[in-house]
């Protein structure tokens, strides 16, 4: 199993704070064959400063103007060169060192090409869990309502993105819905759960913050589902606020 190549992204851009933390957290993971991409979006805060510190424990790194986040990965996923593609933003980390190690067991014992686990939204500051996002219930057909498992956690087969393509730059905030949408709707893909949290996820990104945010993620769903003949109703996401409404009520029963 170590003998597969798992390349692990990171994307950044003026996250002094954050970054450090996020690549100590990558290479503490005890899984021997991990290549390293960190895409820096040309920061000018010290997050170049910070990432440069780490020296070659950092396999591949970039520092340039790009579209944001989505151009960003794709930026990265064509630099990688492992069989796996795992995404680790700036502002979050893995739960332990065993995260790629259990993930990589998890898609060759089943066959898989993609998997994915449960995420701990937390605040970065006094560390309270904010919500708990379980994927154990999903299922494709909850794409309709606007619902996917927590893209943090998906570590997925380069082969699916050659396939695919990689993310649509037609988006801010929903570009891994779209993707997600494309190849559930695309064919029969296999894909497997593993029951853990994996992730610890800062609350300040993109989707978490601000009621514009919000707004205009519902707008991207719709538009994405239209765009990939996928037959919903805005309506329907009311219901992925009602499964949110759970995730803030429901505590893990680990130690964070």
């Amino acid at each position: 199993m170590s003998t597969i190549k798992v390349s692990i992204i990171t994307v950044v851009l003026n996250n002094v704070k954050g970054i450090k933390n996020a690549i100590k957290s990558v290479l503490s993971q005890d899984y021997s064959n991990i290549e390293y991409i960190v895409i820096d979006g040309n920061s000018n805060d010290g997050t170049i400063e910070a990432i440069n510190s780490f020296g070659k424990n950092i396999d591949h790194f970039i520092s340039s103007p790009d579209q944001g986040i989505y151009d960003a990965l794709n930026k990265g996923i064509e630099i990688a060169s492992g069989e796996i593609i795992g995404i680790l933003h700036s502002d979050d980390v893995f739960f332990d060192i065993k995260v790629v190690t259990d993930m990589v067991r998890k898609l060759d014992e089943s066959k898989a090409e993609l998997v994915f686990s449960d995420l701990v939204i937390i605040n970065p500051d006094t560390k309270k869990v904010l919500r708990y996002y379980m994927a154990n219930y999903f299922q494709p057909w909850m794409l309709r309502i606007g619902w996917v498992p927590p893209h943090p956690t998906i570590f997925i087969n380069k082969l699916i993105f050659k396939e695919f393509g990689n993310y649509s730059l037609d988006y801010k905030i929903a570009g891994d819905f779209d993707f997600l949408v494309r190849i559930f709707y695309g064919r029969n893909i296999n894909w497997a759960y593993l029951n853990r949290i994996t992730v610890l996820m800062g609350s300040k990104g993109i989707s978490n913050s601000g009621l514009f945010n919000k707004i205009l993620m519902a707008k991207e769903i719709k538009s994405s589902l239209k765009k990939n003949k996928v037959w919903s109703m805005l309506i329907f996401q009311l219901l992925r606020y009602l499964i949110r409404v759970l995730e803030l009520c429901i505590k893990p029963k680990i130690k964070i």
